[in-house]
């Protein structure tokens, strides 16, 4: 007994004294404790119950005073008993109404995915389901059309078993596989789409695709941004800092909530504090771009078939050719962009050669109207079906910035030929193909106006509104 007091004391001491540090705490209590356990082989009264009881109080003191160390003050540490929750919360969004016991969830396509890998990962546990897929004639489509990416949407019982499944098989066609009563049917639905307008509006503070990104606004609006405001606005050396842009862009979100971002409707520039608008009109050649007057904007050649990028070597018929060693003509101008940019074509025309041609590595060469062509020098690769004889349009995709043939560097060399003999694509003798509008007139432009009035109504009402919080901030 005077062993086991002496032991609590010394115990007391070590908690209470606050003259000693926590962990040479522990390692003194930790000698007690080996000392006293020793001293136990001695004591043939002692029971094992009233031991166990020792060491328990001993641990009990030590690790209680060794995890309080460990938590932060103000903190409860009460314990609190917790009841799990199960709500049935899955509403079904393909009928718009609840129903119990099933539950809806969407997911899509990942890299290495199998049908049977991707239900599974949905909690779907149904082999009857997926040997119905795999031997059904319309069912099994959804093997062939697996791309990454791409949504798949289930209904399944709180058991795992496969209810309903919808795939899109491609743009037009759902693939629609369903329970009925013991057994699966599928079949082919028409993919539904509902239309809107979004906008989006940003300010340039050091590019204007990190400004674009910013106001949400997708890559291929923004491209389409840089093709109506080319003819007035360099992007690479116009832009400053504080400009804004606002958009009005067509949308179309299918059944798997995805939106597909579509043509933009009216948009606004405002570079340097020149003010720029262009609005959409559609016309009996299809519909083309405008001022709010009414004066065509399109032009016949774009400035650049990269928006964004800069001459590193320009025109000229003495150049000292950094891969033959001589001096040589450019007959061309080099434009200085990253490893895989998109190229495009800088007015309609007609692929004549698409392939690898000696010091050009692989090239383009198109043919416009009015004996003009334009060449396309060092690509990394050519845009997907791009062939001989293809009609291409104006800022259509047609290749990557590359660096085959004889280039030290990622670029792309570009040629402006008319009548078959290479002209500055900067010159003055080319800068005349730039623009070539046609504006509308007479009765005419009055349903032009009216019908692009709520169009403008709309741009002022985004630019009042990005004035105001610009000034509240």
């Amino acid at each position: 007994m005077v062993k086991n007091w002496g032991l609590s004391a010394c115990l007391s001491k070590n908690q209470g004294s606050g003259k000693i540090s926590p962990m040479k705490m522990i390692k003194n209590t930790f000698q007690i404790l080996k000392h006293w356990i020793l001293t136990q082989n001695s004591l043939t009264k002692a029971s094992d119950s009233r031991r166990s009881g020792m060491v328990a109080t001993i641990l009990m003191l030590l690790f209680g005073g060794a995890t309080a160390f460990g938590i932060t003050p103000g903190l409860s540490t009460g314990n609190h008993s917790i009841t799990p929750v199960i709500e049935d919360i899955t509403r079904n969004e393909l009928l718009g109404v609840s129903t119990p016991g099933l539950y809806t969830q969407q997911d899509s396509v990942h890299n290495g995915d199998t049908l049977a890998s991707l239900l599974y990962r949905m909690g779907v546990d149904d082999q009857e389901a997926v040997s119905f897929i795999r031997s059904d004639n319309t069912a099994s489509a959804i093997f062939r059309s697996m791309a990454p990416g791409k949504p798949i949407r289930i209904q399944k019982n709180p058991n795992g078993t496969l209810v309903s499944l919808r795939f899109p098989l491609n743009d037009q066609q759902i693939l629609k596989v369903s329970r009925v009563a013991d057994h699966f049917e599928a079949t082919l639905v028409a993919a539904s789409e509902s239309k809107e307008l979004l906008q989006a509006t940003g300010t340039i503070y050091s590019s204007l695709f990190a400004a674009a990104d910013n106001a949400g606004l997708p890559d291929s609006v923004t491209r389409q941004l840089t093709h109506l405001f080319s003819t007035d606005i360099d992007f690479h050396n116009d832009l400053r800092r504080g400009d804004t842009f606002s958009v009005i862009y067509e949308a179309s979100t299918d059944e798997f909530d995805q939106i597909k971002p579509g043509r933009i409707m009216a948009a606004e520039f405002v570079n340097k504090g020149q003010t720029f608008r262009r609005v959409y009109y559609a016309t009996t050649d299809g519909g083309d771009y405008f001022t709010p007057e009414g004066v065509g904007i399109k032009a016949s050649f774009l400035r650049s078939p990269i928006p964004f990028s800069r001459v590193t070597s320009g025109f000229t018929t003495e150049r000292f050719h950094p891969i033959l060693k001589m001096w040589r003509a450019h007959k061309g101008i080099d434009l200085a962009a990253p490893m895989g940019t998109p190229i495009e074509a800088v007015a309609n025309a007609t692929v004549v050669f698409a392939g690898w041609k000696n010091g050009y590595g692989n090239v383009i060469e198109l043919r416009h109207s009015n004996g003009v062509d334009t060449v396309y020098g060092h690509l990394s690769g050519f845009a997907r079906g791009l062939r001989v004889g293809e009609k291409i349009r104006q800022g259509e995709l047609i290749g990557y910035v590359g660096m085959t043939g004889w280039a030290t560097g990622p670029h792309l060399h570009y040629e402006f030929k008319i009548n078959n003999v290479q002209r500055d694509p900067q010159g003055a003798e080319v800068r005349r193909y730039l623009r070539a509008s046609v504006n509308i007139a007479g009765r005419a432009k009055n349903q032009f106006l009216a019908a692009t009035a709520p169009l403008i109504k709309e741009l002022n009402a985004i630019r009042g509104t990005a004035t105001a919080a610009a000034n509240f901030e």
